[in-house]
């Protein structure tokens, strides 16, 4: 029977072991808690209680004991499903890299123990949980700042990122290294009293931090990159827009300036009295003015321009078009998001029309304000068999294929980002020779 004495050290130095490393582990996902943080936390002792147990029977020799090593890994992974609202995929490596820094300390821990003198030693004597202590001090604020710096960030900017499929089994390699060798080697403390495994286990969780910091400034970089198309699909609206206001600058002036001649010929007819002729020169010179065209949908000055243009160049090409905008002016909303979603809906809608043949094509923008949400509807003519998968970004899905090859379609991917962004939902359909998306906003 094992003392009490023996049992309180084990709890103090599970305690002391455990807790730090479940704080970096939440601490990347804080803000996609389930749960309030006090229950999220309430989980721990469930955690705790299975580490406990396993500490125990490996240090009475039970054969249970490496069952139990598994089972608590495994429910570790659960806890974290349960209560944190995140892809698989990216808990996974969260986890797993943690996982080995558990495994490094253990090891550091219990090779600086067996070099102390014998009555200082043991696995889980007073000592070893202040050398713990010590060996934290040293290497926790490296770990803290990496998740806190690089994993969070693109743990929340990069959700949706397919690479995150993969990047999990950069630390699932070197964790099943270190276990393999742990255990191939008679546990942490057989493994931690030969120095040239201690040198492995050090260079091993080198390679492991670097390539998993390589990957995830790689990630970010990517990511970089997409924002800065997206800003300059922001900024190029607004080139086209400045274009387009000075074309209809010089079309006012050369308007101004042929004004003159009509006025000019309207006062000669005037002036012999052959008001048939003037009836009939004024129906003529009617039909070369340019249609009358709403020029204001809404008060964002950026997205309102946007629709504009599209509403002009759907008429270049002969596209019926029509938008109906409730689009409020404190919807929440940064206008460069609001112009990247409209921008893509309505380009990919334009793209679509513009690929039908004869006959007629249009396309139909909604936007309505439903209590603090914002419901936004595209339909447009599409019979052109789009390469599919169905595109729920609450379902997390992979989205509408690009028509321009079976992939992931970049101006969906931005779609289902800002989506994402505010809370909302995307979904996307073809039906009857129609294309339908909606976009939930609930910012």
């Amino acid at each position: 029977m094992m003392e009490p004495l023996y049992m309180l050290r084990i709890f103090i130095y599970v305690f002391l072991d455990l807790i730090p490393c479940l704080v970096l582990v939440l601490a990347p996902h804080r803000e996609h808690f389930r749960f309030s943080v006090y229950k999220t936390y309430g989980f721990i002792p469930i955690l705790f209680t299975m580490v406990y147990i396993s500490r125990i029977l490996t240090a009475e020799g039970a054969d249970i004991a490496k069952l139990f090593t598994v089972l608590w890994m495994g429910l570790y992974l659960v806890l974290l499903l349960a209560c944190i609202k995140a892809p698989v995929c990216i808990l996974l490596f969260t986890l797993l890299t943690v996982l080995n820094y558990g495994s490094f300390k253990a090891v550091m821990v219990n090779w600086i123990v067996s070099r102390l003198p014998v009555h200082f030693a043991g696995r889980y004597s007073l000592f070893s949980s202040l050398v713990l202590l010590f060996v934290y001090a040293v290497t926790y604020p490296f770990m803290y700042d990496m998740m806190e710096r690089k994993v969070r960030p693109l743990a929340e900017q990069t959700r949706e990122n397919r690479y995150w499929h993969f990047l999990w089994l950069v630390p699932a390699t070197f964790c099943l290294s270190y276990y393999f060798n742990l255990y191939r080697n008679g546990g942490t403390v057989a493994f931690s009293s030969v120095g040239s495994n201690v040198l492995f286990a050090l260079i091993l969780n080198f390679g492991a931090l670097f390539v998993s910091f390589l990957i995830l400034q790689l990630l970010k970089e990517c990511n970089d990159k997409l924002l800065l198309e997206q800003e300059n699909h922001y900024l190029a609206m607004q080139s086209v827009q400045y274009e387009s206001l000075q074309c209809r600058i010089e079309e006012a002036r050369q308007a101004r300036h042929d004004l003159r001649q009509h006025l000019s010929v309207i006062q000669t007819f005037l002036q012999k009295e052959d008001y048939e002729s003037l009836s009939a020169y004024i129906h003529e010179y009617s039909l070369t003015l340019p249609l009358d065209a709403s020029i204001t949908y809404c008060g964002d000055y950026a997205l309102n321009a946007l629709i504009v243009y599209y509403e002009s160049m759907a008429k270049e090409r002969r596209i019926r078009f029509s938008a109906d905008v409730d689009y409020p002016s404190d919807s929440g909303i940064l206008s460069s998001d609001g112009v990247i979603l409209f921008g893509n809906l309505l380009e990919n809608a334009m793209e679509a029309c513009s690929r039908e043949g004869e006959g007629e094509s249009f396309i139909t923008l909604r936007v309505r304000r439903v209590h603090r949400m914002i419901v936004v509807t595209m339909d447009n003519t599409c019979t052109v068999a789009q390469p599919y998968y169905y595109c729920d970004s609450h379902s997390g899905r992979e989205g509408m294929a690009s028509a321009k090859g079976r992939r992931a379609g970049i101006g969906t991917v931005s779609i289902r980002k800002i989506a994402e962004k505010y809370h909302g939902t995307v979904k996307m359909k073809q039906e009857n020779g129609v294309f339908y998306s909606s976009v939930l906003l609930n910012p």
